[in-house]
């Protein structure tokens, strides 16, 4: 069964104290999250919660928010993935240089460990489930194909996801007790169902990215702040996902920036008109900060030293 559950409102709190105890909260209960709002003398929020198996499920109706949640310092932080429904009012997420906006009656899933941020319209009424990366994973294959994609206005199965989230919505807020096992099993179907035939359109979006973060590689090889926290940076994306999408193609971010800027190295060795810089002098302009560690490289690479490799 579904286990004790939980319940905050400022409903008996007046002015900034009210927004400040949602704050708390939240963080505390919800997720470590940055939240603004425009005027927190007039904020207002109840927060309605409950264990359902492995899943969490809350009921969250608020007054405007801006929230920031900053995933590079929760290196332990259980894995999971949050899928958010707007019963009224509507939410801008963004996500690993995703955006996407939804109204009432649509949904979205998105990684709680990766960078996001989001903003609310002047009241809204959401359901928030937090999903155990592991549980998520036994029903979908590839869950980021599925994230900052809006789910149930655009699916077939979304009446039946409606009525499954607005049924179990109402169970918490009455404290009425749940079979935890059959809803989380229901809830893990149809998002298997909703997700069905994204994984290609996550392809397709993957390729894109990936040749516009190579075009940064191959034109600011020679820049050793380089770093795949800049890279992420300038893509809009977290550096975790950035890892993610070298990884699925075999190789690293490092890896792929470290045989570009050697290639390029090579060249200048073979090119006449460098011969007047020293190797030194290369490996600064290749991006490499330190000469013994390029010679290393050079030498694991192609088998020779920089030096012998220009002496022919």
């Amino acid at each position: 069964m579904n286990g004790p559950g939980y319940h905050v409102s400022t409903a008996a709190l007046d002015g900034a104290p009210a927004f400040d105890h949602w704050h708390g909260q939240v963080q505390a209960h919800v997720t470590p999250i940055d939240i603004r709002v425009p005027d927190r003398t007039t904020f207002r929020g109840e927060l309605r919660q409950q264990h359902i198996g492995d899943v969490q499920f809350s009921v969250i109706n608020a007054t405007s928010q801006e929230g920031v949640h900053d995933a590079s310092g929760r290196h332990g932080a259980s894995p999971r993935f949050d899928l958010v429904y707007m019963r009224s009012g509507g939410i801008t997420l963004r996500q690993n240089g995703r955006e996407a906006t939804l109204g009432a009656g649509e949904a979205l899933l998105f990684s709680h460990l990766d960078n996001f941020s989001f903003v609310t319209s002047a009241f809204s009424e959401a359901y928030l489930v937090a999903l155990p990366s592991a549980w998520v994973e036994r029903w979908l294959a590839d869950p980021y194909a599925c994230t900052i994609r809006p789910l149930v206005g655009s699916s077939p199965w979304g009446a039946a996801v409606d009525g499954l989230l607005h049924s179990v919505a109402h169970a918490v807020e009455e404290g009425r007790p749940l079979p935890a096992h059959l809803i989380a099993d229901q809830l893990g179907g149809c998002l298997a169902l909703m997700c069905d035939g994204m994984a290609g359109e996550e392809t397709t979006h993957r390729r894109r990215l990936m040749h516009q973060i190579r075009r940064t590689l191959t034109s600011g090889f020679a820049d050793p702040a380089l770093t795949p926290a800049a890279i992420a940076a300038e893509h809009g994306i977290s550096v975790r996902y950035l890892h993610s999408l070298f990884a699925a193609t075999g190789t690293s971010v490092g890896r792929e920036l470290r045989t570009i800027r050697l290639g390029r190295v090579r060249a200048m060795l073979e090119d006449m008109a460098c011969r007047s810089l020293t190797v030194s002098e290369i490996a600064y302009a290749c991006g490499f900060n330190d000469p013994g560690y390029l010679a290393r490289c050079f030498a694991q690479e192609y088998g020779r030293s920089p030096t012998s490799f220009r002496k022919g």
